[in-house]
């Protein structure tokens, strides 16, 4: 009789977790797709990026490096990979900032401004939707790490995620002022 009672609990407690994997695997799905969405956004903004910079002459080897980070087929990469080339591409396009910032020209070009501002939308969104992403990708991680549920996790095929991690400087939206001189 306590064989059953226990083995009752263990199936129990095996269902539940199963639940609570799936529940949570399912949450970091829906976020990483929103997240992903934003990353496919700013990429589609980064040609236009381009051809500003190409027309300067300026930072040919960023752009080069932009250039071959985009012309991947993004929709068959990984989790992982989206999010390390995303990383990579946060520094890039803080080099072209920089290099922006100090050129009076390019500052005053329309197309470049509207430009920015789509990136800082974008980047805002980014942003957001990162921290809700990385909060869900935490609980898993430390819900499928502490025992007995490492265990089960490894029987039932739920592996940690990935969490997205950038240092500080490039968490924060460009804010350069790119108002004309008159």
């Amino acid at each position: 009789m306590v064989v059953i009672i226990i083995i009752i609990i263990i199936v129990c407690y095996a269902y539940g977790m199963y639940k609570l994997f799936n529940y949570l695997k399912d949450k970091i799905d829906k976020c990483f797709i929103e997240l992903d969405s934003i990353f496919q956004k700013r990429i589609n903004l980064i040609p236009t990026l381009i051809n500003i910079f190409k027309q300067y002459n300026l930072e040919k080897d960023t752009i080069k490096k932009i250039i071959l980070l985009t012309e991947k087929d993004y929709s068959t990469l990984n989790k992982k990979e989206k999010i390390d080339i995303n990383i990579e591409l946060n520094k890039l396009i803080d080099r072209l900032w920089q290099i922006a910032d100090s050129n009076l020209i390019l500052k005053q070009n329309p197309v470049f401004l509207n430009v920015i501002k789509q990136f800082n939308l974008v980047e805002e969104k980014i942003n957001l939707r990162k921290k809700d992403y990385n909060t869900i990708i935490k609980k898993y991680n430390k819900i499928i790490k502490i025992f007995p549920n490492m265990i089960l996790s490894k029987i039932l095929k739920f592996y940690q995620e990935p969490i997205y991690s950038v240092d500080e400087k490039t968490r924060k939206v460009i804010k350069i002022d790119y108002r004309k001189n008159d």
